[in-house]
């Protein structure tokens, strides 16, 4: 029997084999949820699977895929499409760079924009599709677009990963004025320095991040997931962007006001715009 066809609802979630969607997962199979994880690297999603399913009685099934690759967004999408009990969808894959325009890795790029912006874009539309059948005034689904808070800022070495982040925030802005009258509640997540590994990668080793970046800046990643599901969840209507923490969101402001444009570039003699 595959998940959704004992009708017990379903979680998907991407970048599921560490991170905020490692945690996502732990989380929700901690509710009940039947899990669909979703992640490019096989072995460490079986490493997840199997932690999960010692410590909670659900159901999980694996897509090993590249989000960057049509061929296997187009896999994960027609799967999304056929599960009627999908309920959660979380767009968490995705992956930083530092490398500043003209000496860029193209190919690099290019998989980010991938990544970032065209697998979220359908997945979303696919969910959607169970999540629309379910006839329901609230609580047909919660779709959860994983950004950061430097969708909101501009700066040096980060014009695709600025740029592709916040096409999140402002795709799901909208996506939630479409979807809302369908009780489809969308959210986009917008955090800080968090301790996930991502720092870690392979486009990420020359950032000198973790070694510069002041310890009250990093957030724990449990807890940014804990107060994103607090926040899709609030009985009133939350907002669409959730950002954890009040340094964040002063951070936020700071980046994204044109009143402080000037102090920006200033401090940043003229890194940040």
């Amino acid at each position: 029997m595959s998940i959704g066809d004992n009708g017990r609802p379903v979680a998907a979630i991407t970048g599921a084999s560490s991170g905020f969607g490692k945690i996502y997962a732990k989380r929700l199979a901690s509710e009940g949820y039947d899990l669909l994880l979703v992640a490019r690297r096989e072995e460490k999603l079986l490493e997840t699977t199997k932690e999960i399913k010692q410590e909670r009685d659900v159901e999980i099934e694996t897509i090993s895929a590249d989000l960057s690759v049509l061929d296997d967004i187009i896999r994960v999408e027609r799967r999304l499409e056929s599960i009627p009990s999908l309920r959660y969808l979380i767009n968490n894959a995705g992956f930083g760079g530092n490398q500043k325009f003209p000496d860029v890795f193209i190919d690099v790029e290019t998989k980010m924009v991938l990544t970032h912006c065209l697998a979220p874009m359908r997945l979303c539309r696919a969910a959607l599709v169970p999540m629309k059948a379910q006839g329901k005034k609230r609580d047909a689904g919660y779709i959860i677009n994983v950004s950061s808070v430097s969708g909101f800022l501009a700066g040096e070495g980060a014009a695709d990963y600025t740029a592709t982040k916040a096409y999140l925030i402002t795709f799901s802005k909208s996506l939630q004025c479409d979807v809302g009258r369908f009780g489809v509640r969308v959210q986009a997540l917008c955090p800080g320095f968090a301790r996930t590994g991502f720092h870690d990668a392979e486009t990420m080793r020359y950032s000198n991040l973790k070694e510069t970046v002041p310890n009250f800046l990093w957030q724990r990643a449990d807890r940014v997931v804990d107060a994103s599901l607090r926040s899709l969840r609030r009985p009133f209507r939350p907002n669409v962007v959730c950002i954890p923490t009040i340094v964040y969101k002063i951070a936020g402001y700071f980046g994204s006001s044109w009143l402080f444009a000037p102090l920006r570039i200033l401090l940043s003699r003229g890194t940040i715009r």
